[in-house]
């Protein structure tokens, strides 16, 4: 398996659970963060990870077609509402 180092802030008491099951289970508490947010996006369903609008924007500014003001509506395209 190839990792990928992230950093990540916890609150004090997360970080005094998963150190204290890591050692009553022999696992490093990273091995616990791991198969924590594996669990966690498993059970999200896969529509739910493209359904932001800024991630369904991706690329919109590409097609020729696309807005062209974009920058300065942006609201309007993200959320269907002038500002």
């Amino acid at each position: 398996m190839s990792l990928k180092r992230k950093q990540i802030y916890l609150d004090v008491e997360s970080d005094r659970r998963i150190r204290k099951i890591a050692r009553a289970t022999g696992l490093s508490e990273a091995e616990h963060i791991r198969r924590a947010i594996a669990s966690y996006v498993s059970a999200l369903p896969e529509s739910k990870e493209t359904e932001h609008p800024l991630i369904q924007m991706i690329g919109i500014c590409d097609n020729k077609a696309g807005p062209k003001d974009a920058a300065i509506h942006h609201d309007k395209y993200l959320y269907g509402k002038k500002r």
